[in-house]
């Protein structure tokens, strides 16, 4: 079962990005008491859905060029988000690149997300997470989740710039609320070879998307 929202990654004492932002929006909207929450959940839709419809129109006018100019600024978002978080603070000695990996996964899950996770580690070479809510799950189809690939594809490419072998691990996506499971699935092993196997569904992904587009015209 999933333990409280917040207790397991205070082990990777990571910071908000956006603080300014979000000390205001406590001391402004969430002090008070006819502020509605919900609000930024439709507000945060609006603008998934824009990225997405954009994404899609880009593929339809521009094609594989224009796709990768997509995904190439959306990574840089999330790596600019991962250095705010995590500029200037050292992984605690003592932790498995599996527990780097599923610490890093609870930050992204509960803060980037906003969505409640069960997680586990299983060995020090395998551990993942359950997703037992995702904002996206009652708004998405199953294939659109994948422009959410490219900001962690961002946040990847920004925690192994700053921590080197210590994020020296892949991810994998098994399966997702949209597709009709109870839970999504996500899983990290330790890194094997040079190849990158998140990228590469990625780049799977891309190729069926242009083949869709094809389709439409």
């Amino acid at each position: 079962m999933a333990g409280k929202i917040g207790e397991r990654r205070q082990k990777l004492p990571l910071r908000y990005p956006f603080r300014k932002a979000v000390h205001k929006l406590r001391e402004a909207c969430l002090s008070r008491e006819d502020y509605d929450p919900a609000t930024l959940f439709v507000w945060g839709q609006m603008m998934a859905m824009g990225v997405l419809r954009m994404l899609e129109a880009v593929e339809q006018r521009f094609g594989a060029e224009g796709q990768e100019v997509c995904r190439s600024a959306i990574n840089e978002v999330g790596r600019q988000i991962f250095f705010d978080m995590a500029s200037g603070i050292e992984v605690p000695k003592g932790l498995s690149k599996i527990e780097v990996a599923s610490l890093l996964a609870s930050w992204m899950n509960e803060v980037l997300y906003c969505s409640i996770e069960d997680a586990y580690i299983t060995n020090e070479n395998e551990g993942g997470c359950h997703i037992i809510y995702c904002p996206h799950q009652d708004v998405y189809k199953p294939f659109e989740c994948r422009v959410q690939r490219y900001f962690v594809e961002g946040v990847l490419q920004g925690a192994r710039e700053l921590w080197r072998d210590k994020a020296d691990f892949d991810v994998f996506f098994r399966r997702s609320i949209p597709q009709g499971y109870e839970t999504c699935l996500f899983e990290f092993k330790p890194r094997e070879g040079k190849g990158d196997p998140w990228r590469q569904y990625s780049e799977d992904l891309q190729r069926r998307a242009l083949k869709h587009v094809k389709k439409k015209k």
